[in-house]
């Protein structure tokens, strides 16, 4: 019988395997859309020795990519562009999306003009390239507002809403102070929050932020930040109500939806998480009656705890306006 080849890792013997072992993991977890998970899995495959360590690489790039480590991600571009691992144009796509979405345009700008340069780029990418050269020397060359400030102070809550959305296709640098000063300020409108935390997001900002609204307090980076209509309570919530209502009552169920999207709007990126989905669901429901139909609710004493809280912290969310939801 033959014997199994042991490795060995610094005074550790490795069962035969291992490496192959993660590998499978990595995938799963890839598939599954599982990013953390699987770009531990892939990150510590590497450390044995594999014969498709191009692959693993090329799979751990796209893990590091999706779960938000731009860090990581950047320096494994540059190491697999530098060695000529993984198709080329595909690594060096991820690597120019990474640098757009941190704004790092000089650094966009110097590698694709040497690309343009060497006159190798294949027909396909010299437009797409050309015109990400194009965008990088726009911005690079036109000049940065300094102190300039997002709000006077005298804006309506409509106005200071259309400010925050037009920021989705400028430069943030100079309005990035303003804009964590008002995540931190618990007196700030949750509505103009969201949007805030929103417009950090969308530029990638991969950087603490602390975010204090009605009684939660909490440090994100926003560029991991699941959407506020794709967090696990907001989507069992929904699962909860599409059950009771989705062939009893399909009107009902999509004012049912609008509600709940429109709470937990002004509550992302938090969660009540004291009260059970379940709960909250029922809430709704409970709610959508007094409003539509003028039924009278329980007693407060007959309803269940969960219920009582969410019909009074719903109150306190419809107290608040919101110019567009």
């Amino acid at each position: 019988m033959k014997k199994k080849k042991w490795d060995r890792k610094g005074n550790v013997f490795i069962f035969p395997g291992t490496g192959q072992a993660l590998i499978q993991k990595g995938r799963a977890a890839l598939e599954k859309k599982e990013y953390d998970m699987a770009a531990s899995f892939l990150s510590e495959a590497l450390e044995y020795p594999l014969a498709e360590e191009e692959d693993v690489k090329t799979a751990l790039l796209l893990a590091l990519y999706e779960s938000g480590q731009y860090e990581r991600a950047l320096a494994l571009c540059s190491d697999m562009l530098h060695k000529g691992l993984g198709e080329y144009y595909d690594v060096l796509d991820i690597y120019v999306l990474i640098l757009m979405q941190q704004k790092e345009y000089e650094a966009i700008f110097s590698t694709l003009s040497a690309l343009m340069e060497e006159k190798q780029l294949p027909e396909e990418k010299r437009d797409y390239f050309g015109r990400l050269l194009e965008l990088s020397q726009k911005v690079i060359e036109s000049p940065e507002p300094q102190g300039k400030q997002l709000f006077t102070g005298k804006e309506t809550l409509r106005e200071q809403t259309l400010k925050l959305m037009e920021l989705a296709q400028v430069n943030i640098r100079p309005y990035y102070d303003e804009l964590t000063a008002m995540l931190a300020q618990e007196t700030a409108h949750p509505f103009l929050q969201t949007l805030a935390l929103n417009v950090l997001k969308e530029h990638g900002i991969d950087k603490e932020v602390t975010v204090k609204k009605f009684s939660f307090s909490r440090t994100v980076i926003p560029v991991q930040l699941a959407d506020a209509f794709e967090q696990n309570y907001f989507r069992t919530v929904i699962h909860f109500l599409e059950e009771d209502l989705a062939d009893k009552d399909p009107v009902q169920l999509e004012q049912a939806k609008e509600m709940v999207k429109r709470h937990f709007f002004l509550l992302y990126p938090f969660e009540p998480e004291q009260i059970s989905a379940a709960g909250w669901a029922q809430a709704v429901r409970l709610q959508l009656r007094l409003y539509y139909e003028g039924a009278a609710l329980q007693a407060e004493e007959e309803l269940d705890k969960n219920v009582e809280k969410s019909l009074h912290f719903m109150k306190e969310l419809d107290e608040i306006s919101s110019p567009i939801m």
